[in-house]
This record gives C-alpha cells, sequence and structure tokens, in this order.
C-alpha cells in the first residue's frame, strides 16, 4: 500500500496591484521561479505540468531568483529573511537549503545574484536598512546598501567587470553602487517624477535601464551612471516589468511590460531609445512582470497571475497557463473523468483537460468570492459561493441561469436528481432549474453529505441529522452524535454486499467516524489519524476505501475493510488540505491553501 505525488498543477504567482513582480528563467533548465503564497514554484515552461515546489518559508513569499549557474535559487518573503535552495533537482521538491539569512526588518521586494553566483543583494522596505549585500553561502556581508530615503524596489548586478549595482525606490531616485564591496557612489535623482519600480543592466554592461509609474523609461550608461537617453510615455500607464535580453545578432535588448497591458520590446543604440515590438498581451488588466526566455519570445504575468508566452511573430500571446492564486476551495471531477473542475478562495472557477493539464478560466458573470461547493448534474455543472449565488456552468461558461441564495452558502451536494444548498441556518433543495422544492431549518450547520436518498446535516454542536429527499423530512434513522463539531460528511456511492449505505462523519479534531446510514449503527471509529480538522472525505467508487484531506496538510487513504490500516502523504499541502477526489481506483486529486492542484498514485 502506498501513496506518491504524480504531479504538481503549480499555483500562479502572487500579485499586488501597483506592485512590480520580479521573475526569473533558467535557460539551463528551462524553467521559470516565482513566489506565490507561502512558498517557491520552480515551472517547465516547455512543460507547464512539470512542476516542483519549495515551502520552506513561513510567511509570504515575494521574489525568487536563479543565481547565473543554473544550480541555485535565492528567495525572499515578506519578514525579511531571504533563503538560498538547491534547484538541481527537475523533478524531487527543492529541500536543501543553503542558507537562510535574515537580511532586513520587513519585505523583500527583490534581490540580484552577481555573475559568480556568490554574492547577493537584496533590497526592501525594512526598518533599519532598505537593503543589504551578502555572500551567498555564509551570509557574510560585502557591502552596505544605502542613498535612498523610502523602500527600494528593485536592484541588478552588472554582469561583466568592473562590477556595478544599481536600485531604484519609491523615492523615484536611482542610486549607483561600486564594488565588490558595494558602496554607495551617487543618486541620480530627478528623472523619474513617480516610483521607479525596475532596473536592470544590459547583457554586455554597456548601459542600465530604470522604468517607472511615471510611465518613462531612463537609460544611463553601464559604467559611470550618467544618463544617456530617456522616453517620457513610453506606455499609456505605469510601467512595473523590465527585462533584459539579447536578439539573435547578439544586440542587447529590454522589455517593458505595463498597467496598460502592454510589453514592449526596445533597442539602445547611440543615443536613442528604439521600439521594436508591441505586444497587445490582456486587454483591461495590468502587467506586473517580464522576462525574457530566449532571442525572439518572452514571458509576461498579469495582475491575476496568469503567465502569457510572446513571439517576435505573433503581436498577442502565443499560450497562457491559467489557474489560481489564492487557496482553492472546491473540486470536481467530470463523471466522465476528463476533466477538473476548481474554484478558489477569490470566486474565480478553473477547468482543466486532465490528459493535459491545459487549463481555462470560465467565462461569463461569475462568482466574487469564496466558491464553497462544485457539483455535476443532468450535464451542467453547478457552484455556489459567498456572494450569496448559485450559478450553472455549460462547457467553460457561465450559463444566465443564477439563483441568489437567502444566505451565505456552507455547502452544495447532489441528492438523486436534486441540488442540495446548506447555509449555516437552513437546508434547502432545488431542481436543475433551480427551482425550490424544500427547506430545512437547522442550527449552525457545519457540514453537508448526500445520497440519492439521504442529506446528511452536521452541525457545530457534533449532532447529525438524517433527512429524506426532496423534501428533507427527518428520517427515522438516528446517527449517533460526533464528539466535536461535525466538518466534512459523506455518503458511500454504493451500497455494499450486507446491505450498507455507509456514511463518513469527520470531526474539528481529525477524527473520522464511519456508520451505517440503514440503521445507524457505527462500523469503525478507527480513521483517527488526522491531528486538525477534516476537512475533505471521498469515497472510492467501490465503496471500500476513502481518501480524507485535513488542516493538518495530510492526506490519509482509509480501508472499510481494515480500519487500522492506511496510507498517508505527510505535508500533501502548504497551511492545508482544502479537497480531495477520486479521478480513477488508483488516482486520487487534491487541492489545498497553497493553490495547488496536486495528483497522486495510490496502490491499495
Amino acid at each position: 500500500m502506498s501513496i506518491t505525488r504524480e504531479s504538481l498543477w503549480a499555483a500562479l504567482p502572487s500579485t499586488a496591484k501597483g506592485v512590480p513582480l520580479h521573475i526569473s528563467y533558467d535557460a539551463r533548465s528551462d524553467r521559470l521561479v516565482y513566489p506565490s503564497n507561502k512558498s517557491v514554484h520552480l515551472r517547465s515552461l516547455s512543460k507547464p505540468a512539470l512542476s516542483t515546489q519549495f515551502t520552506g518559508h513561513i510567511v509570504a513569499t515575494t521574489v525568487a531568483k536563479f543565481a547565473p549557474s543554473g544550480y541555485y535559487i535565492a528567495s525572499g518573503d515578506v519578514s525579511g529573511t531571504v533563503k538560498v535552495l538547491d534547484s538541481s533537482s527537475m523533478t524531487e521538491d527543492p529541500e536543501i537549503v543553503k542558507g537562510s539569512f535574515a537580511i532586513i526588518s520587513g519585505r523583500i521586494n527583490d534581490l540580484a545574484w552577481d555573475s559568480d553566483s556568490k554574492r547577493i543583494i537584496a533590497v526592501g522596505d525594512g526598518k533599519e536598512r532598505y537593503g543589504h549585500c551578502f555572500t551567498f553561502d555564509t551570509g557574510n556581508s560585502v557591502g552596505e546598501i544605502a542613498g535612498h530615503a523610502a523602500q527600494i524596489n528593485a536592484v541588478d548586478i552588472r554582469s561583466v567587470r568592473p562590477f556595478r549595482a544599481a536600485t531604484v525606490s519609491d523615492d523615484s531616485a536611482l542610486v549607483w553602487l561600486t564594488g565588490p564591496p558595494f558602496k554607495f557612489a551617487k543618486a541620480v535623482r530627478g528623472e523619474h517624477t513617480n516610483f521607479a519600480t525596475d532596473v536592470k543592466f544590459a547583457v554586455d554592461g554597456a548601459y542600465v535601464v530604470s522604468v517607472g509609474m511615471d510611465r518613462k523609461i531612463v537609460v544611463y550608461d553601464g559604467r559611470e551612471g550618467d544618463v544617456l537617453a530617456k522616453v517620457d510615455h513610453a506606455h499609456a500607464g505605469g510601467i512595473l516589468g523590465l527585462a533584459a535580453g539579447k536578439k539573435e545578432d547578439g544586440t542587447s535588448v529590454f522589455a517593458t511590460a505595463s498597467t496598460d497591458g502592454k510589453v514592449k520590446l526596445w533597442a539602445y543604440r547611440d543615443g536613442i531609445i528604439e521600439e521594436l515590438y508591441t505586444w497587445d498581451v490582456v486587454a483591461g488588466e495590468h502587467l506586473v512582470g517580464v522576462t525574457l526566455t530566449s532571442p525572439t519570445s518572452l514571458v509576461a504575468v498579469s495582475l491575476s497571475g496568469d503567465i502569457y508566452y510572446l513571439s517576435a511573430e505573433a503581436t498577442t500571446p502565443t499560450k497562457a497557463i491559467h489557474g489560481h492564486q489564492k487557496a482553492i476551495t472546491a473540486l470536481k471531477v467530470s463523471s466522465d473523468g476528463k476533466k477538473l473542475y476548481t474554484g478558489s478562495y477569490d470566486g474565480r472557477l478553473v477547468v482543466w483537460d486532465i490528459a493535459t493539464a491545459v487549463s481555462t478560466v470560465v467565462a461569463g458573470s461569475g462568482h466574487g468570492n469564496l466558491v464553497t461547493g462544485i457539483v455535476e448534474t443532468g450535464g451542467r455543472i453547478f457552484t455556489a459561493a459567498w456572494d450569496d449565488t448559485l450559478k450553472a456552468i455549460t462547457g467553460t461558461e457561465f450559463t444566465s441561469q443564477s439563483l441568489s441564495t437567502p444566505s451565505q452558502p456552507k455547502g452544495l451536494a447532489v441528492a438523486g436528481e436534486y441540488l442540495v444548498l446548506a447555509t449555516e441556518d437552513a437546508v434547502y433543495t432545488y431542481t436543475t432549474d433551480l427551482k425550490s422544492v424544500a427547506t430545512y431549518k437547522g442550527n449552525t450547520i457545519t457540514a453537508l453529505g448526500a445520497s440519492d436518498s439521504f442529506v446528511a446535516v452536521g452541525a457545530q454542536n457534533g449532532s447529525i441529522e438524517l433527512l429524506t429527499v426532496p423534501d428533507l423530512k427527518p428520517a427515522s434513522t438516528k446517527i449517533p452524535d460526533s464528539r466535536a463539531s461535525v466538518s466534512a460528511l459523506a455518503f458511500s456511492p454504493v451500497i455494499d454486499d450486507q446491505g450498507r449505505q455507509l456514511l463518513a462523519v469527520g470531526d474539528s479534531t481529525g477524527k473520522i467516524a464511519v456508520v451505517n446510514a440503514t440503521d445507524g449503527r457505527t462500523i469503525t471509529t478507527r480513521w483517527a489519524f488526522h491531528t486538525a480538522r477534516v476537512t475533505s472525505i471521498a469515497w472510492r467508487a467501490d465503496g471500500k476505501y476513502a481518501a480524507t484531506g485535513g488542516l493538518d496538510t495530510n492526506i490519509f487513504v482509509y480501508s472499510v475493510d481494515k480500519p487500522a490500516k492506511n496510507v498517508k502523504a505527510l505535508g500533501a499541502h502548504k497551511d492545508g488540505v482544502n479537497g480531495v477526489a477520486w479521478a480513477s481506483d488508483d488516482k486520487v486529486v487534491s487541492i489545498g491553501a497553497d493553490a495547488c492542484v496536486k495528483w497522486w498514485n495510490v496502490t491499495l
């Protein structure tokens, strides 16, 4: 018996309005690295479903950069900590931490490696200082970052000798540093009239570029920092992203990404900044980051975290990666086993093709808050969310069919041909046309489960009420109370060979009891290995096994016939597992607070 992870569909990068996202690409491994929630993700560009995840930060991550050698990654977080990781494995999650250093007493906004892959400059919003330069392995100081009067937004180090470094800040200035050890040389003020957001040296070190929310591009000499040229209105919106690269002929170029939804490629020659290409990436949405991946291709990231592939052969994206930025809170494997539907804390619904991992955001008038349930019946998908609505999906679009719920939904289930919706104090049944059928008034409802014949309602006080379908009348069978608040309920999909309809009851302490819904007898209470609230229970199609997820970050697979035996995946999702489902008899899919979708091979 075993459970092993087959694949990870990574979360999208974490973003914030008006804040640049500094992403990094390693050409040797063809991987992008970026921060997401409390994790760092390394994602293949050619095979986006091939991803690994570092979960060693205890607070939200803010930036991650490959070393020029490609063997290490440096990542920063909101506490001011920088961790250096071994990034050599393409398939195993990074676990070897070369070093962990407290750099500043605040958010790390950006960091840069020198070309020797030995020194790092990290900058951000500290209380005592805004940045620091240190060696990657010991953390020894190799310079002082000074000269700014506000948080530093970006830093870059010249890749050729003599080494130089440049930083830009909310004080609109560019500070020039010489070294190592790096020290203040001069500040260039007055060129930007708003926040300076990013800075990059040309690949050959001949010049350095700064951009800002004033829509301006400024080019400086790469050795002395003198201003060479500028463009006052490079975009129709503030510029948040900047990347340096080179064309096939070796000419240095740089790319900018703006809140106007466009990416532009530029070249500097003989005192003139020339615009080479423009891409209309996504209308009406800010772009917050960009990086060049080859002489003719780029990757841009939008405010929603979507990753867009750009090519010199097209003026619009050639490919896009969609997914979730926020915790995924609901999932549903389609009845034909070909699609996976997921919903997240921010109301986003995504449809995944299970065979290819290609994802599509559900279009139309969707949800604006946490998705609490996704179910399928009558050939359609139905969703409920904290925006007090129940909606229908056909294909990859919301239909016009929508219902305002009486209060905030707590759960959604299917009972035969009916929809069952739970709120904090009531349960409702609806037809698939969203016509009301019956109402049951409860008390502090915390969990909902349904079969073709019954609806189970769990309460905060541990009581469980069994109701008939569709009239929601109390059934004759009485289910034993749970010893703690009921947190998850799931009926077995089949009547077993003993004529039993099994009901799994999970509680807030991590214990799961299995009872016979036909006569109320307890079958087992030995499914008790979670150490925190059980969030999800999913039965295998034959009713002999159940997969469970919990707030303790773990996944277990339990057996009805051998209740003391189980297989486990510890630390399956950072900060907790929010849902599990069976895609086949030997495959489980899970979702979590880390905004990831993970697939598990189960051998029983």
